[in-house]
């Protein structure tokens, strides 16, 4: 039975094993009747305010400015009024919010969104947004120089729309040496009906100004609020999960809603949110060097690099070096490209669709997207960017970029420290980069280095670092064997709300290391990651109930395909096995080909190389219907007999590079 190949993936590999996937803190300040707000927002007029506060007279934001630009421009997209303020004084800003407030009665807004990037600081549970002309000196001028956060929202809650408030603030407190009564970070919002409010960090917390253009949290939200056929609280989990990795946990966003919102950013069917395969599906299906040369630009460690490389180095041979000008293509062509730019903030694609789409629909926003973007990076990519996109683990990809093996580091390890070492000096309060340079310097063989710079980062509460300590410990490398040292850090990893860390201590629970032994505890903590998302706690749930350890081994499937879900490619083969030998369920030829297609797409040709290798211990049933649906794409030219071969296997390949699209 292929069973026995399920190996529980509890066991733990030094660095490779590190997950870091994230929570979401909602509170919900006020339960209302769901009727009030029954039917999907697809609003007529949508109004936002806009204001980014950088150029203060004491303690500069670099970011704030940007990031307000970048959001308003991306509202623009979405069919928002956007009223936009950059560095504002008080008079300024109170007058523009008065005029924005009336607007919203006067034009009978569906929809408001306000988001302030700057410095906020509150005082006795009172929030203060603080225009760069203020002279604050004391309690006194604190009050009278700056925004009153309730009055804000009292001016925007005149109108009747659904409104939406982000506050992208609190990145440091310049007043504390002034006014020692100043608390660290935002108070919690009031409980005002017909608003979602949305704090980048959670109340009486530090915000990170951002390592690149933009903010950590404005990043999140220009990355997500293009995703169609999401409702809003669907895109700040994700939002909220991407702010946690980018910031090893350290900034955790906050969102307070009233009534839960029906409201879409971008109303339609549900996107695939797998930027890496929608671009590359582009490059492949247009046969465009140029996309594939965007595509390796964007993932240069991505899935399919060897097959772009190949690629690009036959076009650049046939063309005698010079790529090729494409065509204007299809309308169908122009969305799909202009959704993936959008998506992935890709300075270089959004250039690619002006080029090639010089009527296009969309040719203005993306102008002024571009212009928003630095001009002195064609790609866009900063040192810290660099760091992120060398060192990160595999299973810690955020939607723009994915991680890399520690095999894969290795051979780029230095440039890897070099970018990271720069990251660590601009950025000295994210621990973050520091637990990636330890990554980047353990996979060189620094170990020693390495090792210091996870104390280092943990110290600071950094989750990652805190994982990758605890693994050091209980795999005696770098230092001394210590299995309840270890067991404690993956404790505190798992407090900090780290779902990695939740894993690693089941493990040690359900394996009695570093302490006694408690599976009740180790399956809550695997619930508990699952439910954020990890999707290997998910499979090991799935393993847990087919061996009777958890639910039933009936409920196994749900698991598995959950798993899969989530993009986890064993989940898939899993649940594929199950309905192939019907495991406690029917059998189900067309599940089974169904799953086992969709896993080929995950990774980087693992689960291809499994496939082929053991394609003849699936059903000839299974084997038929994979067939079918590769003749049925283009991609197999032999007998339609259950039969596995060369054509299959070549099939299979196919099916993987192109997506299930006809070649």
């Amino acid at each position: 039975m292929r069973f026995q190949t399920m190996k529980l993936h509890l066991v733990r590999q030094l660095l490779e094993k590190v997950l870091l996937l994230s929570g979401l803190i909602l509170v919900v300040s006020v339960s209302l009747p769901e009727t009030s707000r029954a039917q999907q927002l697809v609003p007529d007029t949508r109004m936002a305010l806009i204001v980014g506060n950088s150029n203060y007279n004491g303690e500069k934001l670099p970011n704030a400015r940007n990031d307000a630009e970048s959001i308003a421009a991306t509202l623009q997209t979405l069919r928002f009024d956007v009223t936009l303020i950059l560095d504002a004084t008080q008079e300024d800003f109170l007058k523009k919010a008065e005029e924005f407030s009336q607007a919203t009665i006067r034009r009978n807004a569906n929809v408001v969104l306000v988001y302030y990037a700057g410095h906020g600081v509150q005082l006795a549970g009172k929030n203060y947004l603080i225009p760069v002309d203020s002279r604050i000196s004391d309690i006194d001028t604190l009050v009278s120089d700056s925004i009153h956060f309730d009055e804000l929202l009292k001016l925007v809650g005149r109108s009747s729309a659904f409104k939406m408030v982000f506050l992208d603030a609190c990145q440091n407190n310049p007043f504390q040496d002034r006014i020692k009564s100043l608390e660290v970070g935002l108070a919690p919002p009031p409980d005002v009906s017909g608003f979602l409010i949305g704090y980048a960090t959670q109340p009486g917390k530090v915000a990170y100004d951002g390592a690149g253009d933009n903010s950590p949290y404005a990043t999140a939200l220009l990355s997500y609020m293009h995703s169609s056929g999401r409702e809003v609280l669907s895109v700040l989990a994700d939002v909220n999960q991407n702010v946690r990795k980018e910031t090893g946990g350290a900034q955790v966003p906050y969102v307070q809603f009233s009534v839960k919102p029906d409201f879409y950013f971008k109303p339609g069917p549900e996107s695939d949110g797998d930027l890496e395969a929608g671009l590359w599906k582009l490059s492949v299906q247009q046969e465009d060097p140029r996309l594939i040369q965007l595509y390796l630009q964007r993932y240069p460690e991505g899935r399919f690099v060897d097959e772009a490389q190949t690629i690009l180095e036959r076009a650049l041979k046939d063309t005698n070096g010079v790529l090729p000008t494409p065509s204007v293509g299809l309308a169908s062509l122009e969305e799909e490209i202009w959704s993936n730019a959008l998506a992935s903030r890709n300075r270089a694609l959004l250039q690619y669709y002006i080029e090639r789409f010089p009527d296009g629909q969309y040719l203005e926003q993306a102008k002024t997207l571009v212009t928003q973007m630095m001009p002195d990076n064609p790609n866009n990519l900063t040192q810290s960017e660099l760091c992120r996109r060398f060192a990160t683990h595999p299973n810690d990809s955020t939607v723009i970029y994915r991680g890399v093996s520690l095999n894969l580091l290795a051979k780029n390890s230095g440039a890897a420290i070099h970018s990271c070492e720069q990251a660590v000096k601009d950025y000295q309060d994210v621990p973050h980069y520091k637990a990636l340079l330890a990554r980047a310097r353990a996979a060189a063989g620094d170990t020693k280095i390495a090792v210091d710079l996870y104390q280092q980062a943990a110290a600071a509460g950094d989750t990652r670092a805190l994982v990758s300590l605890g693994l050091l410990y209980e795999l005696g490398q770098g230092l001394p064997k210590d299995l309840l040292k270890a067991r404690e850090l993956f404790e505190r990893a798992y407090a900090n709300g780290s779902a990695d860390g939740a894993i690693n201590l089941a493990v040690s629970l359900y394996n009695g290391t570093g302490g006694a032994r408690d599976v009740p505890r180790a399956i809550t903590l695997l619930e508990y990651a699952s439910s954020e998302g990890a999707a290997r706690a998910t499979y090991n749930l799935g393993v847990f109930a087919k061996e009777g350890i958890y639910k039933t081994p009936e409920d196994a499937v749900a698991y598995f395909e959950l798993a899969a879900q989530q993009g986890y490619a064993e989940g898939a083969l899993a649940a594929a096995a199950i309905y192939d030998e019907g495991f406690h369920t029917d059998k189900s030829p067309q599940k089974a080909s169904e799953l086992l297609l969709s896993a080929l797409t995950v990774d980087s040709g693992e689960t291809l190389a499994k496939i082929s290798s053991d394609a003849r211990s699936w059903s000839r049933d299974t084997i038929l219907e994979i067939q079918t649906r590769l003749q049925s794409a283009g991609y197999y030219e032999g007998t339609l007999d259950g039969v596995p071969g060369p054509l299959f296997n070549r099939g299979l390949e196919s099916w993987r590079l192109y997506g299930g699209s006809p070649s």
